[in-house]
């Protein structure tokens, strides 16, 4: 005779709770959410994000080395451990060109200096914002330091920007008026120079980001279109430009890594048959790349090194 454990119907009603809060936690923490995607529309990037820069970056530095002439051919990772290696060795005399960018703590372009040769300095533009971290004006200054360029900004009342002038000296030589929508996205700008007129038209798509830009030429006629997609995460990945008639005249593809660095950018100029392969690596603790090769037809144009200070 097999007696059995009396069981109350509370004591039933416990170990059933019991279970199922454990089966609850397992599955809670066996299957998390995922972390949702947050887009940010191109309304609200600062200079770091429209340029794809991660973290707060202080200062940039830029150097640009001509290689012209170096064979280059990637098919697998031992060719791109050479090429790194051809990187590593890159010296001074084969440097090009060199800039210097310095931005707020909270990624906005302070002011930008290009040098020529070794170090003179051959261009430097600062800009002013104002209380709203909107750009008022930027003064643009030559090599023996005189101003020779200055642009400002006007606002509506809804705080969009409506216009920007360009001046040399006291003498107006360009401007533009802005029409925006609800958000303050630009939809429309004319450009005025030389008694000319040129129109630029913009959409985006839900999630504030540009889709198509459409240039007009002085006669109302369409110049060029360009159509933009990206991923799930708000890169760009294609950028198609055609010409009236739906011709394609130019395209660029971008690859990121899971973690959204970029590894590479493939454009291609189909008018002129040139088509250029960026590869990108060497990336700091803020996944931003550090260099940057440039070939075309297998042969390297220029490596291109960048330096960051961040805040």
């Amino acid at each position: 005779m097999i007696i059995r454990p009396y069981i109350s119907h509370n004591m039933r009603h416990s170990a059933i709770t019991i279970l199922f809060l454990a089966i609850a936690a397992c599955l809670s923490g066996c299957h998390k959410k995922p972390e949702p995607i947050v887009i940010t529309p191109d309304i609200e990037k600062n200079h770091l994000q429209r340029n794809h820069i991660f973290g707060k970056v202080k200062e940039l530095e830029t150097a640009t080395y001509n290689l012209q002439g170096d064979s280059l051919l990637v098919k697998d990772t031992a060719d791109l451990k050479k090429l790194m290696a051809l990187c590593d060795s890159v010296c001074d005399d084969t440097r090009t060109a060199r800039s210097s960018q310095r931005y707020t703590s909270d990624g906005w372009l302070l002011h930008f200096c290009k040098f020529k040769g070794l170090g003179d300095t051959a261009l430097y533009r600062q800009y002013a914002y104002n209380d709203k971290a909107k750009i008022e004006h930027w003064e643009e200054f030559d090599a023996d330091g005189a101003m020779v360029t200055q642009g400002t900004y006007t606002y509506d009342r809804n705080g969009f920007l409506a216009g920007e002038q360009v001046f040399q000296g006291d003498s107006l030589v360009m401007s533009f008026a802005h029409q925006t929508d609800g958000i303050g996205n630009i939809i429309r700008t004319t450009q005025s120079f030389g008694g000319l007129q040129t129109k630029v038209e913009y959409k985006y798509s839900e999630q504030g980001l540009v889709t198509q830009i459409t240039e007009y030429e002085p006669d109302g006629k369409v110049f060029k279109t360009a159509k933009i997609e990206y991923d799930n995460y708000g890169d760009e990945v294609n950028r198609c430009v055609y010409k009236a008639g739906n011709q394609m005249i130019e395209y660029t593809y971008t690859e990121y890594a899971h973690d959204g660095r970029v590894r590479k950018l493939i454009y291609e100029d189909k008018l002129h048959h040139v088509k250029e392969f960026h590869y990108f690596f060497d990336y700091d603790s803020h996944k931003n790349w550090q260099t940057e090769v440039c070939a075309v037809d297998n042969q390297i144009v220029y490596i291109k090194k960048r330096t960051f200070t961040y805040y």
